[in-house]
């Protein structure tokens, strides 16, 4: 018997579709690059890309190897991309080739309800296959569902799930919870919530050593999984405590949210994870799928809570640590990157996994396939999460940046246009457009940083307390042209870094030392085009600085160099905002060099061979002791302007 439809009770906010969205200034032009870029020809990349992905019932392996789900996966990292991308855009082009694979998979469904590929509904080796790839292509299914709502992709997911072809209990496959919790909230089928909950109960007791179980992540213990799929576990509690509303599920995300924190996060505002978790350090980095995927628990997380922690931990990541780990025309990426990296060739990859190969190089495919396909969703999940409904009703600007956003409260149309550069500028005016004069309530975020922010309401001075990290809160009867405007005043500060080091920001921008590059086109890279290079990149210009504190804090009270936004603001020619400060050459710091590795992976040994180029750590005291004497000036950009570039600073 089929279960009745209920109202299904929501805890938190309420995202707001992607058609409500409509990005403008810098944010739209970055969304037009990715277009132009790798979003709109990542069959450039190679396998798996190009294949005709999920409209196969099987994908043979690529040259890599690896296990029969994983080109599932990857390609399906690009669906979800390009139809945000496009629903942001407006662009047919990049929904038509998403749908195709969309409205296939939707419309070929076993009679048991199963959706998918032969290849992941079949039993291997005595155990069920993976179904996490149904979790990455369902959520691209979960965002076209904005401009395409219908009953019949609802009742074939609903089906899909019920169909129990699968358990939904073990790794990433317990993801599947947060795609069924959607569901229950636009169906109120209470069976769906019952499975999200039995599914993430028996995931509980399967998970073994996982840091991501609730048990550890209530705990205070370190966690040092594997980093992607660590990011994708440990947002399950908030996504259960909206449909249950037990506050010790959301408890465990924003304590595990606070232990990376802690224990993991980089200057970049990124988990350190070469593939695993491995701490704070001054070569760390971090796989450019933990960019995407850490954004988006973060987006969770805000959501759920309402908590400006997590949207100032978004902002940080977008303005910082996506456009260092992609080249200005998004069209290259990095596997790993970090706020260190003075070298980025063919052999120049520091980190544990995979030293001496071209895993930190810019280029289509930087060594794994699924960097290169989720690197798109970053962007269209910012935006997607910057406006949002309060649980009354009430809008939110959660997240800022240039662009529009349109609803309807009682049934009335209201728009409001947010007109800004930031974060490479700290005014914004919000305008107000109605038909009618009505009353709401409108919250807007005043980050962390920021201790002397101002707000007027139609040229008059609030008498508001702006509390860093709170929303101001404005209730009143709104009338068409109303303004808002808000000013974040910023400033340069040092925060502490690893080993005896600083980095600096100025607002939500970190600063980094860029340096120059010998660019060259990798003639290894068989998948290299003069349209689509794999870079080779050497420093030549100095990079091995210390600072002292007392200098750097002379530097600031003279402050940045700002100039209005024209083009791209990360390209290093055009962006807008540079910083001079006195910084000292340390003479025997230098790159580390090898002309031979040999690498153990359990019991296997790997040799590489070649003129290997390593970023090193940061000089030892005795080292220090020898800078120079003589100052010299220095000039800091945005790190997201950079590709080589030099972070954390060692203190002298």
């Amino acid at each position: 018997m089929k279960n009745k439809r209920i109202e299904p009770q929501r805890f938190g906010w309420r995202e707001a579709s992607l058609l409500a969205i409509q990005p403008a200034g810098w944010l739209r032009d970055s969304l037009k690059r990715q277009r132009k870029g790798l979003t709109g020809h990542l069959a450039v990349a190679g396998y798996p890309f190009d294949t005709k992905g999920w409209l196969h019932e099987e994908i043979p392996l690529g040259p890599r190897g690896g296990v029969g789900w994983w080109p599932f996966e990857q390609y399906a990292y690009w669906i979800d991309g390009q139809i945000r991308c496009g629903l942001l855009l407006g662009d047919g082009s990049l929904k038509k080739r998403a749908r195709r694979q969309l409205d296939h998979v939707l419309s070929h469904p076993d009679k048991d309800g199963y959706l998918g590929p032969q290849a992941l509904k079949a039993l291997q080796g005595g155990r069920p296959s993976e179904r996490w790839p149904h979790a990455v292509l369902f959520r691209a299914i979960m965002a076209d569902y904005d401009e395409r709502p219908s009953k019949t992709t609802l009742n074939r997911l609903v089906k899909h799930y019920l169909s129990e072809t699968a358990p939904h209990d073990q790794t990433r496959n317990v993801c599947n919870v947060e795609i069924m919790a959607w569901l229950y909230e636009r169906t109120g089928d209470e069976r769906l919530r019952d499975l999200a909950l039995k599914s993430y109960r028996s995931y509980q007791r399967k998970a073994g050593r996982s840091n991501a179980t609730i048990t550890k992540m209530l705990s205070d213990e370190r966690a040092g999984d594997h980093g992607p799929t660590y990011m994708e576990l440990f947002k399950l509690g908030a996504v259960l405590y909206r449909i249950t509303g037990n506050r010790r599920y959301l408890r465990a995300s924003c304590n595990a949210q606070r232990k990376l924190e802690r224990d993991h996060v980089l200057a970049d505002g990124v988990p350190s994870a070469t593939e695993h978790m491995r701490g704070i350090y001054s070569e760390a980095g971090h796989e450019t799928c933990v960019i995407t995927d850490y954004l988006w628990s973060l987006g969770v997380l805000l959501a759920a809570t309402g908590d400006t922690r997590y949207a100032d931990a978004m902002e940080r990541i977008v303005f910082n640590a996506l456009p260092g780990a992609v080249t200005s025309d998004f069209k290259s990426l990095q596997y790993f990157s970090g706020p260190n990296q003075v070298v980025a060739d063919a052999m120049s990859n520091h980190h544990p996994h995979g030293k001496g190969r071209a895993h930190i190089s810019y280029r289509p495919n930087p060594a794994t396939e699924c960097c290169p396909a989720n690197v798109h969703r970053a962007l269209p999940a910012y935006i997607g999460r910057m406006w949002m409904t309060d649980e009354k009703g009430g809008i939110v600007a959660a997240l800022l940046g240039p662009g529009k956003f349109e609803t309807r409260i009682n049934n009335r149309k209201v728009t409001i246009e947010q007109e800004t550069d930031y974060p490479f500028d700290q005014r914004i005016k919000f305008s107000i457009r109605l038909r009618t004069s009505m009353n709401f309530k409108f919250s807007i975020r005043i980050p962390a940083w920021c201790h002397s922010a101002r707000l007027w309401v139609n040229g008059r001075a609030s008498k508001r307390e702006l509390k860093p990290g709170s929303f101001v809160e404005l209730r009143r009867q709104w009338k068409s042209g109303d303004v808002v405007e808000l000013e974040l005043p910023r400033e340069c500060i040092l925060r502490p870094g690893p080993e005896k080091s600083v980095s600096i920001e100025y607002g939500p921008l970190v600063l980094a030392l860029p340096v120059d590059e010998e660019r060259t086109i990798e003639t290894g890279d068989d998948r290299s085009t003069s349209s689509f290079p794999a870079w080779s990149m050497r420093p030549v210009s100095a990079w091995n600085y210390g600072v002292q504190r007392r200098t750097l804090k002379k530097a600031f009270k003279e402050g940045a160099i700002e100039r209005p936004l024209k083009g791209n603001p990360w390209d290093i020619e055009h962006t807008p905002i540079r910083l001079h400060v006195p910084a000292r050459q340390i003479a025997g710091w230098r790159l580390q060099q090898k002309k031979k590795l040999v690498m153990k992976w359990g019991k296997h040994r790997h040799v590489v061979e070649g003129d290997m180029r390593f970023m090193p750590p940061l000089p030892s005291a005795a080292v220090r002791a020898k800078a120079r004497k003589r100052e010299e000036l220095v000039e800091l950009v945005p790190y997201g302007a950079t590709c080589l570039r030099l972070t954390w600073f060692p203190l002298l």
